[in-house]
């Protein structure tokens, strides 16, 4: 009687739920990959197998204090730019791009000079000295050494993120499946340091995030988004505050070090924003997890994962 009674009922539709289930599922599993991004993934005998590949084009960075020390833009080696296969492509988690493992070279040395351990302030007075003209706003500083402004400048207003951290690429991220909204483009500077460009098309916060290795352990990551921080509604959409020769050139420029910066730039950088929470030096905490976007709500100030997680939750 059980049976004939429920076979008697309308079966509920499940329209769209396979879906909505899968495309969290991406997201967890991303996020989870994540969080592992400073772990070593590959030996150390494949730091010889990083792909090289196109360059962005671009002109010159008006605000850049030695153009000379770093290219306009990439030099195109070995095209490699990798896609989602066909397939249950949307199931692939993104694979971590930082690894412990330190390059004994230094690809982009820094200029000569006091040195002091590194700190969240010195980040933030970088990227603000080497931004084209325009007005800022909106600091702060997440994940270590990381620091965010506002931008508004020829494209308009929007927000860009920086950050440094201990490590190097790794170079199984150039050549491993992604998930299906992401692309990811491998190339090489002139002087040896490895540039990754990923592209997200479902996430706002990083629809466009380029990492270089400088070499001797420091990785620069700079986030150029398309929408601002939570507002506890959504986040506003926006333009790209500058474009990705620019985002290039500042991540590839000399000043960035993961252990320590110029002195004269960290006291500057600690002084100017001692009221703004969050300032560590390198030594305190390392910023050892890569930004992303924040937890809780997307985009939120306060980043903690590697690039990869999603913002469409």
């Amino acid at each position: 009687m059980f049976r004939d009674e429920m076979s008697a009922q309308a079966k509920p539709s499940l329209n769209g739920m396979a879906e909505e289930v899968l495309a969290k599922g991406r997201r967890a599993r991303r996020a989870r990959t994540a969080k592992i991004a400073s772990t070593v993934l590959v030996a150390v005998g494949l730091v010889g197998a990083g792909v090289a590949v196109p360059a962005l084009a671009g002109g010159s960075h008006p605000a850049v204090a030695d153009p000379g020390a770093v290219a306009k833009s990439a030099s195109p080696t070995r095209p490699g730019t990798q896609t989602a296969p066909a397939g249950g492509a949307h199931v692939v988690p993104a694979t971590a791009i930082l690894t412990t493992v330190t390059s004994p070279a230094a690809y982009i040395p820094q200029p000569a000079g006091p040195k002091a351990p590194t700190s969240s302030g010195a980040v933030l007075a970088e990227l603000l000295k080497l931004l084209p003209p325009g007005a800022t706003s909106n600091y702060s500083f997440f994940g270590g050494l990381g620091a965010q402004t506002y931008f508004d400048g020829a494209s308009g207003l929007g927000m860009i993120r920086l950050s440094v951290f201990q490590g190097s690429l790794n170079p199984a991220a150039c050549t491993s499946a992604v998930p299906s909204d992401m692309t990811r483009t491998c190339s090489t500077l002139p002087g040896g340091a490895n540039v990754l460009t990923t592209r997200i098309s479902d996430n706002c916060i990083e629809p466009l995030v380029i990492d270089v290795d400088h070499g001797d352990g420091t990785v620069v990551e700079i986030d150029v988004a398309t929408c601002l921080t939570w507002n506890g509604h959504s986040n506003p959409p926006t333009q790209m505050a500058i474009t990705a020769a620019q985002a290039l050139q500042i991540a590839a420029n000399p000043a960035w070090g993961a252990r320590q910066m110029a002195a004269a730039l960290v006291r500057d950088g600690d002084r100017r924003f001692a009221d703004l929470p969050g300032n560590v030096h390198t030594g305190g905490s390392t910023g050892a997890e890569h930004i992303g976007t924040g937890t809780g709500h997307p985009g939120g100030s306060t980043g903690t994962a590697h690039i990869g997680t999603s913002a469409g939750s």
